[in-house]
């Protein structure tokens, strides 16, 4: 009986793939020979899964991983989409009263509302977030993928004018917390900052950003972890010093040695960008195939370069399977993957897969002994599976 993480029985038909995007134009196609089937495909679940996908809060924070099980299309639905907040969100009941201001090391000081943002011109971009936190704890579930709108940060800047001394640009966000009241604030350099991919985004997926994901307006900053990416964007300012706020210099920061012996030096490191990582998202068995064939289907996302290949491991076996990449032109979304799999022995099994991308940047076997804290898990995420 195909059943679900929940436990219920569950059935896809070949209609339900082509609605959610699952129907990829590889092997599934041969699946759909016939209307008749009307039930095709059961859900796999994994045995490693133990995490409910509902509201976690820690330490007054908001944490609510993407069910990755529910994969089925390549744009994140709004309502699915992972939520990470540090405070509260942000009352805002009218996106017309919203304005940003730009200051400090600028020529031309601004203060822009949202309605000049029409003065800009308008770009979209389809961008995976990914928490810098996100782990088994989460059920690696804190990433997510969608499609933003808005207007691109350089012309933003352009307009304001740069000092010849500026040297990093702060993006203050309106949540604010903790005893001290503070304010979430991050930084980028000047050069990060001018890339043409950054961007301040109004809308997602084609609708108004929800208040969760920073409406009325959030800095995107493509290929980046998700804390770079400010939420309820108020303030730019333009600074000739680095920035050491806390979110900058405290938090997501880890230690990585940087000599060989056994008294190694610990160094803090910030985290940037996102490596290349990849994970076995749901494994499908087709009822009406001759044996037993499996469909293992998952994303890979990161590095920074486009993705090359997804290669997939079996119960630790050395011997390396090709997933079927599903192409795109979107060079900082996530990448689908798939692997028809044709297993006759019943009982558990261990997946995996590991992403590489055109730089020959691969997936770890393990994390870096010689990383230390709380962030940057790209190792590679194994998956267990019970087959009857």
């Amino acid at each position: 009986m195909p059943i679900t993480m929940d436990g219920k029985s569950r059935d896809l038909t070949r209609r339900d793939l082509l609605v959610q995007g699952l129907a990829f134009p590889f092997a599934l196609q041969a699946m759909f020979a016939s209307e008749a089937r009307a039930t095709i495909l059961g859900v796999v679940p994994f045995l490693d899964d133990k995490l409910s996908p509902s509201t976690i809060t820690e330490h007054g924070d908001k944490i609510i991983p993407f069910d990755l099980t529910r994969l089925m299309g390549w744009i994140t639905p709004a309502d699915q989409f992972y939520i990470r907040n540090h405070f509260a969100v942000p009352k805002v009941s009218n996106a017309r009263d919203w304005s940003i201001r730009v200051g400090g090391n600028v020529r031309h000081a601004q203060q822009i509302g949202l309605d000049e943002f029409s003065e800009f011109p308008r770009v979209e971009r389809v961008v995976t977030l990914e928490c810098a936190g996100n782990s088994k704890r989460r059920n690696h579930g804190l990433v997510s993928n969608a499609k933003w709108t808005g207007v691109p940060l350089h012309a933003v800047l352009e307009k304001a004018g740069l000092q010849p001394n500026a040297r990093n640009i702060v993006f203050h966000g309106a949540d604010s917390g903790g005893r001290s009241a503070r304010h979430f604030a991050r930084a980028l350099s000047i050069e990060q900052a001018r890339r043409p991919e950054v961007m301040l985004a109004t809308d997602m997926n084609d609708k108004p950003l929800p208040h969760d994901h920073g409406f009325p307006v959030r800095l995107i900053v493509p290929s980046w972890y998700g804390m770079a990416h400010v939420k309820w964007l108020e303030r730019i300012e333009v600074i000739d010093t680095p920035f050491d706020g806390m979110y900058q210099t405290t938090h997501y920061v880890n230690k990585r040695a940087i000599s060989s012996d056994s008294d190694a030096v610990w160094k803090p490191e910030q985290i940037t960008k996102i490596p290349v990582k990849s994970i076995v998202a749901t494994v499908l068995r087709d009822y009406h195939a001759v044996g037993n064939l499996y469909q293992v289907s998952g994303v890979v996302w990161g590095g920074h370069t486009p993705i090359q290949a997804v290669n997939i491991t079996i119960d630790g076996n050395t011997h390396r399977h090709s997933a079927t990449l599903q192409p795109h032109t979107h060079p900082f979304a996530w990448t689908r993957w798939s692997y028809q799999w044709e297993n006759q022995i019943s009982g558990i099994h261990t997946l995996a897969s590991r992403g590489i991308d055109r730089a020959g940047h691969r997936q770890p076997s393990e994390r870096s002994s010689r990383l230390r804290g709380p962030y940057q898990h790209d190792e590679i995420i194994l998956r267990r599976v019970k087959l009857s």
